[in-house]
């Protein structure tokens, strides 16, 4: 048999090498999603409000990456992470509490990685990523002992406690003095409980307790009405804040954000 030609053999090889491209480009793709897939969401770790009023978030994300916070209206304010993952947007001063979404592009703009849940941001510097289904994990200012930071609900009165402790301790959550509740804090002193019972609709003391110290705080409870004019409604309680917000689902899940419960003892 005679052997090929030289044009032969190049259609060959440029259609191996057109085949190789494919595959490289679509190994490719595949790689990035499921390095999206894995990568670390960004989060906030602590918000404080400075004498002018503006608001100072600070969190992490991927090394080098830029993190965006946008309103749902689309306007948006960017921060750069540098070397170590550290991120700091500072927010002007607003009379109303405020929803983001957060997300981070990594460092060769290929990936987009969206936080879990919306970032909710008080004029009084409160902070809290809301989270669907599960409940708020509010920033932390270093205050010690237990406290209760937020309690979740759904309109059928399912709802979760969140709050912080001592890491690694056993919390007993009670709701108006019968025990709904118990298992541990984090590394961090987080916890976030869901309740055995749905929450009935009216006034409702919450109380935590790790063995030695107690918090308490009360829950006024009702089924959130429709948001037809936002995705979210936020107004003042008398504990804080209750923000009605939509879920990626699109049901509505309804948050108080705790800023005047009892203390410790």
């Amino acid at each position: 048999m005679a052997a090929p030609s030289l044009y032969v053999c190049l259609i060959a090889a440029s259609l191996l090498c057109a085949c190789g491209a494919r595959n490289t480009g679509a190994a490719d793709a595949r790689a990035a999603a499921v390095a999206a897939a894995n990568a670390t969401p960004p989060s906030l770790t602590s918000a404080d409000v400075a004498p002018e009023g503006h608001i100072d978030l600070v969190g992490r994300a991927a090394p080098n990456s830029r993190v965006r916070l946008a309103t749902p209206q689309g306007q948006a304010q960017f921060a750069a992470a540098d070397d170590n993952g550290a991120w700091r947007v500072i927010l002007p001063a607003s009379t109303q509490l405020r929803l983001f979404g957060l997300s981070m592009q990594d460092a060769d703009g290929k990936r987009t990685v969206q936080s879990e849940g919306y970032l909710a941001v008080s004029p009084e510097g409160d902070a809290a990523q809301l989270r669907s289904g599960a409940g708020a994990v509010v920033a932390m200012r270093g205050s010690t002992g237990v406290r209760i930071l937020a309690v979740d609900f759904d309109r059928q009165g399912g709802a979760v406690i969140s709050g912080q402790a001592s890491p690694g301790v056993s919390i007993i959550t009670r709701v108006d003095g019968v025990q709904r509740g118990q298992g541990p804090s984090d590394a961090q002193g987080r916890f976030s409980m869901a309740l055995s019972e749905p929450l009935a609709r009216g006034s409702h003391d919450i109380e935590v307790a790790d063995g030695g110290n107690q918090a308490r705080a009360a829950a006024l409870v009702s089924p959130a009405a429709a948001l037809t004019q936002a995705p979210f409604r936020a107004e003042r309680s008398p504990t804080g804040w209750r923000i009605d917000w939509m879920t990626p689902g699109g049901g509505v899940q309804s948050t108080l954000m705790i800023t005047t419960s009892e203390p410790s003892t």
